[in-house]
């Protein structure tokens, strides 16, 4: 197969987002936060380890297939539950373990809305802190989220901005964070997303991006002002619009190699990404995509909180994240596609 040109790229760093100039009431600034409170930190899990320091729960449950970037410092105990191959909770006695006080994180996986077992718990367990975790989904329907959680929503992971992680919830009740100023990086990783058109600047803002975030891992700082201005600048809707697109181009092709979580994808309001399962088989497929300038992600590599279980580490180890963002058309789609398979076969 012939190496694609650096202007065919899929995948891989985004670029910075240009503000569409959409009113501010449409825009993804207003469809995360509504009239609720919310306070931008610099990163999503430097907002996590806020709220889990300011609400002190007995025990953090974070379900055994989340990214090891969660685990954030805390004197809390934290202990992980139980998911299925689909990623929807999988322990029959979980609800009976929990103890008031204590706090839950549940994951808004590829975007779709949290297991509908999760949220029926939700409902009955008021003296629980619920946590929905957004970091994947640009927007979730209002009637399928957790009641009464916080929210984190983590915009890097959806758009081209420089930083950003943003808790919404209650916060007026809460001791306001101590937030330094965000470092001079969240500027350069700006200006290195504006520049990524090309296979070699995706390439070179990466670096920047994982050097960003080993050095900034956890910290009191505030998500930059730029960075709120284009979240209020851009609209939700035709980047949700054009992930149900792609989504319908690639599961056509996939369907028969999708993860058992893409089920829960058909249908909702903007997929993440489309999950495959291929086992023994994942990194050589990557790399053979990466070589053509087609790159997905691994969701995730590392899960943290000790060993994995069997179930979870086998998901680990078989997924691979195709993405199907804005950036995006069907012709990219259909190309993307067909190479998996050719990969494939």
């Amino acid at each position: 197969m012939p190496t694609m040109a650096e202007s065919a790229i899929v995948g891989g760093f985004f670029g910075l987002e240009p503000p569409d100039c959409c009113g501010e009431a449409d825009s993804v600034l207003a469809r995360w936060v509504g009239a609720e409170g919310w306070t931008g930190f610099h990163n999503a899990r430097s907002g996590f380890a806020w709220l889990v320091r300011s609400l002190a729960p007995g025990t953090v449950w974070m379900p055994s297939y989340l990214c090891a970037d969660m685990d954030v410092p805390t004197d809390a105990v934290k202990r992980r539950y139980r998911v299925d191959s689909s990623l929807r909770l999988a322990d029959p006695d979980f609800e009976a373990t929990l103890a008031s006080g204590d706090m839950v994180v549940a994951v808004a996986y590829f975007g779709a809305p949290v297991c509908e077992r999760l949220r029926r718990i939700a409902r009955r367990r008021r003296d629980v802190t619920w946590v929905e975790d957004r970091a994947q989904a640009l927007v979730i329907d209002d009637a399928d989220g957790v009641a009464d959680a916080w929210r984190l929503y983590s915009p890097r992971k959806l758009m081209g901005v420089g930083d950003g992680g943003l808790v919404v919830g209650p916060v007026d009740g809460l001791p306001a964070p101590e937030l330094a100023a965000p470092p001079p990086s969240s500027l350069a990783a700006a200006a290195a997303r504006a520049e990524a058109k090309t296979r070699r600047a995706v390439e070179a803002a990466y670096r920047l991006f994982v050097g960003i975030e080993r050095d900034h891992a956890v910290a009191n700082l505030s998500m930059a002002e730029p960075t709120r201005i284009r979240l209020s600048s851009i609209a939700w809707s035709p980047m949700a619009r054009r992930r149900r697109e792609n989504f319908a181009v690639l599961d056509g092709l996939l369907q028969d190699h999708a993860a058992p979580v893409a089920e829960r994808l058909r249908g909702i309001l903007a997929p993440f990404g489309l999950p495959l399962s291929l086992p023994k088989r994942r990194d050589e497929v990557a790399a053979r995509l990466a070589a053509d300038g087609l790159f997905c992600a691994v969701h995730w590599r590392d899960l943290g909180g000790g060993p994995a279980d069997a179930t979870a580490g086998g998901v680990r180890d078989a997924m691979l994240t195709l993405p199907l963002d804005h950036r995006y058309g069907p012709e990219d789609m259909s190309r993307l596609g067909n190479a998996v398979l050719q990969a494939l076969s």
